[in-house]
């Protein structure tokens, strides 16, 4: 079992374990909902021949097994990613029920909604297992649990497999939209308006309908559905945002590439000159290689123009180039697009970079994030005007 740094604990959470090799935490968020459960629970489950703290005993053990129900869900989607070939980096419950981190970098719509469904699925079946156990239950505290884990379990199955993001069913649908175009962005965006809706919904059923017909409503029967609906809303903002970029990312790396001269180990700083020269265009980079013609930095203009003309041609080119990463060479395939290529930029926290080709090793420009940055902020603009 690997430990995870303590920065990464105290980042994620408490760690209680691992399924299947994933780190399994509990937010420092979780026990607010504990809390919640208990204060509000408690009372109602009371019963006076049996003392003062049976209801909110009763609470606890609920707060408890609603744990296990959201760990279950997340487990499945754990599991189902792993199933398909993808790492899981960690399983968190939180204050908002879970959420599972895997890497779906080569995904497919039908994984996407493999890995969606059955997480619901798996609280439909604990709701099933548990009304079939309390059928056998003779303990009044038992069969109290029971019943509200089986229903508890049935509401959170039918609830996330609504039709919008952030929630499971809008995964699926975002899959079903990415089948049928064939741009996961437009299946992003198009789940993420639902889930909008979804949080529009939510207020107006909780909240609107009791008030337009006249009904009294408590201020605690509004911030539940208020504070859904604001999760709701936020994540399906969040999925609009990330499939515009998706969308915005989706076109050819070479549409970001800038031209590049590669200046070998062996040149002093007297010949980059006629080596600039040499190439196509004015405005290539000029890219120092070693003794194996691999990329290791890019030449500082400043310091090479502070070299005395006198010892320009005896000056090695290693003294006016600023060494870059070790990773600073990304290789691509021929189909790669530039979703590829920010993806691996930003996970190496690249502000340039050399790609190649990964096949051919041939050199085939450099990128830098401020040119990602203006391709992709004009790929928005368009899109917002159309």
């Amino acid at each position: 079992m690997t430990t995870p740094a303590p920065d990464e604990s105290r980042r994620h959470g408490w760690r209680i374990g691992s399924i299947a090799g994933s780190p399994v935490y509990i937010a420092r968020s979780w026990p607010v909902i504990a809390v919640v459960i208990i204060a509000v629970f408690g009372p109602a489950l009371g019963r006076p021949d049996r003392g003062a703290s049976y209801g909110y005993l009763v609470a606890a053990g609920y707060a408890l097994l609603l744990l296990v129900s959201v760990l279950v869900h997340e487990a499945a989607h754990a599991l189902a990613a792993r199933a398909r070939g993808h790492s899981v980096g960690r399983i968190v419950a939180d204050v908002w029920g879970g959420h599972t981190v895997y890497d779906a970098t080569r995904s497919t719509p039908g994984t996407t909604a493999l890995v969606a469904v059955v997480g619901p699925v798996s609280n439909l079946a604990l709701a099933a297992v548990a009304w079939a156990v309390e059928a056998g239950v003779t303990n009044e505290a038992a069969s109290t649990l029971l019943v509200i884990v089986a229903r508890a379990n049935f509401l959170v199955g039918l609830f996330n497999l609504l039709p919008g993001l952030p929630l499971d069913g809008g995964q699926i649908v975002s899959a079903l939209v990415w089948r049928l175009t064939g741009r996961k962005g437009s299946g992003l965006v198009a789940a993420g308006w639902l889930g909008r809706v979804m949080a529009a919904g939510t207020v107006l059923w909780f909240v609107g309908r009791p008030l337009l017909e006249g009904e009294g409503i408590a201020m605690f029967e509004v911030v539940w559905p208020v504070a859904i609906a604001f999760f709701l809303w936020q994540g399906a903002t969040q999925a609009i945002r990330a499939g515009a970029i998706h969308d915005a990312t989706a076109g050819p790396v070479q549409d970001v590439l800038e031209p590049v001269v590669l200046l070998p180990a062996t040149a002093t700083v007297g010949e980059v000159g006629e080596l600039a020269r040499g190439s196509r265009t004015s405005s290539a980079w000029l890219v120092a290689t070693d003794e194996r013609g691999w990329p290791f930095g890019l030449l500082d203009p400043a310091a090479a123009a502070e070299v005395p003309a006198a010892t320009r041609a005896t000056t090695p080119l290693r003294a006016v180039v600023t060494s870059q990463p070790a990773d600073w060479v990304v290789a691509l395939d021929t189909d790669a697009v530039l979703t590829d290529l920010v993806r691996e930029m930003s996970e190496r926290n690249l502000p340039v970079t050399v790609v190649l080709d990964a096949t051919t090793r041939r050199v085939l420009g450099i990128a830098t994030a401020d040119r990602v940055n203006e391709v992709v902020g004009a790929a928005l603009a368009r899109r917002r005007r159309s």
